[in-house]
C-alpha cells in the first residue's frame, strides 16, 4: 500500500514539474520573440480608409484582395496596403504620408538622372525603395510618370521590381511593387489603373 502511495506522488510530482517546466518554455518563447506585430489586417478599403486617412484600393479585375495597415507601437501609421493578383502577377500596393518630400527622385531632395537613381538604390536611401520594402541589388531604373505624377522604378528582369511616385496635393506617396515577373510597362500599367488621387478625400 505505501509503495503504491509513493508511486503516485512520484508520479504526480513529475507530471507537475513537466507542466510547469512547459509553462516557462512557453513564457520565455513569448518573451524573447513576442513583439506585437505592426501590421493589422481590416476588411475592405473603407475601414482602411478610417484607420490611416488613406484611400486606398485594387484596380479593377484584381482578384484576392487583402487589405493592411502597418502601425509600430508609437501608434503611428506608417502606411496603408493593399495585396492583389491581376492577370496571374501578385501586386503590393502601399501608400503613406510623404511629410515634408516635395519630390520623388534619386532623394528626397536631388534631381534625379539614372545614374543618381542607382546610386541612390544601391546605398538605401530611395524613399521608393524604402515604402516599397525592397532591398535588393538592382539591375534596371529610371525615371517614370503615373497619371502626370512624377514617379521611379528599379527591376530585374524577370524577377523582383517597384515603382514609386508621389502625389504632392494633399501629400502622400505611393509604392507598387512584385516580387517575379516585374518589368517597368507591367509596373506602370497597374500603377496607373491602381492610383486615384486623393485630393477632397483627406483633409
Amino acid at each position: 500500500m505505501k509503495d503504491n502511495v509513493k508511486k503516485m506522488l512520484v508520479l504526480v510530482m513529475a507530471i507537475a514539474m513537466t507542466v510547469a517546466l512547459c509553462a516557462c518554455g512557453s513564457k520565455e518563447s513569448e518573451e524573447e520573440t513576442g513583439m506585437a506585430n505592426p501590421i493589422i489586417t481590416v476588411a475592405d478599403a473603407s475601414e482602411l480608409t478610417e484607420a490611416t486617412g488613406i484611400s486606398l484600393d485594387a484596380p479593377e479585375g484584381a482578384t484576392d484582395v487583402a487589405y493592411a495597415y502597418c502601425q509600430p507601437e508609437d501608434g503611428t501609421i506608417e502606411f496603408a496596403q493593399v495585396t492583389f493578383t491581376l492577370d496571374g502577377n501578385e501586386f503590393c500596393y502601399r501608400a503613406k504620408d510623404s511629410g515634408d518630400i516635395t519630390e520623388i527622385t534619386a532623394s528626397s531632395d536631388e534631381n534625379a538622372s539614372t545614374d543618381d537613381l542607382m546610386s541612390a538604390l544601391e546605398n538605401g536611401t530611395n524613399i521608393g525603395a524604402e515604402l516599397a520594402g525592397m532591398n535588393y541589388e538592382w539591375k534596371s531604373a529610371g525615371t517614370v510618370v503615373v497619371q502626370e505624377r512624377a514617379g521611379v522604378c528599379a527591376f530585374n528582369k524577370k524577377g523582383p521590381g517597384f515603382i514609386a511616385w508621389l502625389d504632392v496635393a494633399p501629400g502622400f506617396l505611393y509604392s507598387l511593387s512584385m516580387d517575379d515577373n516585374a518589368t517597368q510597362d507591367v509596373l506602370t500599367d497597374v500603377a496607373n489603373k491602381s492610383f486615384v488621387p486623393m485630393q477632397g478625400e483627406v483633409g
